[in-house]
């Protein structure tokens, strides 16, 4: 991941958000982006040959699967995706809720799970009238996505419930539900006693 930096963070996004593609020319904007269009045309160039975009018949460019296994992996949970999302910098609660797609209270409570792990650090910053919470990785958590192992298959339906243990005996519930970007609705995180109640 440390291959990646926040230019190419928000080019994958706006792809992601995109159903007909993107161009350099239509996403350089001064409120979306602050290099030139050539640093773009270059990252988008770079971004095809890792296999992470797509150009399609019309000229634009769209996300592929590996794209979107970058940061929003659909057999990762949320908390391991917003480890990925915040090695590439320190972001709000609400800018990782928009980035990865999720709703802000599943966030926060992932957000909450990852810091009381040593994963990340809360900072809070003030910013107008309004005081922000930033999260910023931890070598802990940098080393934690880097040793990550694959998941096993799990062969599910929409409705099914399924819950991820963590290493220190919590977990999380998911719902799994009929969405092939994004398939697991967060219920609620578990303690250790509800986690066996399910096994």
């Amino acid at each position: 991941m440390s291959d990646f930096d926040y230019i190419d963070l928000e080019i994958l996004y706006q792809a992601k958000k995109s159903k007909n593609g993107i161009s350099p020319e239509i996403i350089s904007k001064p409120d979306v982006f602050t290099p030139d269009i050539w640093e773009l045309a270059e990252k988008f160039t770079t971004l095809q040959e890792k296999k992470l975009l797509s150009k399609n018949q019309e000229g634009l460019f769209k996300i592929t699967k590996a794209g979107i296994n970058t940061f929003w992996h659909t057999e990762s949970p949320l908390w391991q995706n917003l480890l990925k999302l915040l090695r590439i910098k320190p972001l709000s609660d609400a800018e990782c809720a928009m980035y990865l797609e999720e709703p802000i209270p599943a966030v926060q409570q992932a957000l909450e799970m990852i810091r009381e792990k040593g994963y990340v650090m809360m900072t809070p910053l003030r910013k107008d009238t309004k005081l922000l919470k930033m999260y910023e990785i931890l070598p802990e958590g940098v080393e934690h996505v880097k040793t990550a192992g694959r998941y096993n298959l799990l062969t599910t339906k929409p409705g099914d419930k399924l819950v991820i243990e963590l290493e220190n005996g919590e977990g999380i519930l998911y719902e799994i539900i009929d969405d092939l970007v994004n398939p697991l609705r967060m219920i609620m995180t578990l303690s250790k006693e509800q986690v066996n109640e399910y096994k």
